[in-house]
Parts: structure tokens; sequence; C-alpha cells
């Protein structure tokens, strides 16, 4: 049976690193037994007031990100905005170890709370991954990430 299944597009908004260039290149760890090097990566939606969305997106690229690299294990996040909702806004923070990713839930901290509170509705989701990057592909791509970074 064929279970028809709904694609979201979402555009790349920001990409940052740590403080210093890529913090997580030289502590990327091989998973065992696999050809992958793996960081943990921290979800985090976030969904606007009406008429905050560019409040919101100037807010999450400028001090939501300066706080995120002073924390502890940060290595970098990806911010996407979504196609289809506009309002809808995901920070995929990346940490070098999975204790920094689940023991930081900076999307409740008094200092993020007192910069965002007053631009969402709501944040309707919060997970935690494994991000997993082929050995083979590491060097290239934290290439490229240090280019942008």
């Amino acid at each position: 049976m064929r279970t028809p299944f709904e694609t979201e597009s979402a555009r790349i908004q920001d990409v940052v690193c740590a403080t210093s260039t890529w913090d997580a290149r030289t502590t990327l760890t091989q998973s065992s037994g696999t050809a992958f090097h793996t960081l943990s990566a921290r979800s985090v939606e976030l969904i606007a007031q009406p008429g905050k969305v560019g409040e919101l997106r100037t807010c999450v690229q400028s001090a939501l990100m300066e706080h995120l690299k002073k924390q502890r294990g940060f290595a970098g996040a990806v911010v996407l905005n979504s196609l289809k909702e506009p309002r809808l806004i995901l920070v995929m923070s990346l940490w070098k170890a999975e204790k920094y990713a689940s023991g930081n839930r900076w999307e409740t901290s008094a200092a993020v709370l007192a910069l965002i509170s007053p631009l969402i509705d709501v944040c309707s989701k919060v997970q935690t991954y494994e991000a997993a990057m082929p050995s083979q592909m590491s060097s290239a791509l934290l290439t490229i990430v240090n280019s942008v970074c």
C-alpha cells in the first residue's frame, strides 16, 4: 500500500558557526563500527506572530545566535524558513556531543525567552537528533563550512 507524503520546502536563512571557526572540526566523533562522524543537533520550531516574521528572523540571526555562540559545546547552527508556512522558522543548532544538545535547553532559558517571547506565538516542536556525516565527506564538508563561516 502506498502512503502519499507531502514535501516541505524551506529556504536556508542563515548558517552560523561557533566563535572559533567550526569548533567541532577537531571533535567530530566517529560512530563505532561505521564510516560516519557525528554531531548532535537540536531542532527548535518557532512560529512568529502575524506581522512579526521579519523581526523574529532578525532576532534569530543576531541576538539569538550571539547567545548560542557563548554556550558550551556549541558547534554551529542552520536557520531555515518554511516556504509553505512563512511564519515557521526552524533553528537547527549543532553541538559537539549529545550532552550539550539535550542538556542545554536554550529555547527555555530566561535570556532567550526575553528575546523571542514578544515575537512568537509558540515554540511548536523541539527535538534532538544525531547528525551523521560520512567520514569521507567530512573533510570536503568542513572545507565548505569553513569558507562560509
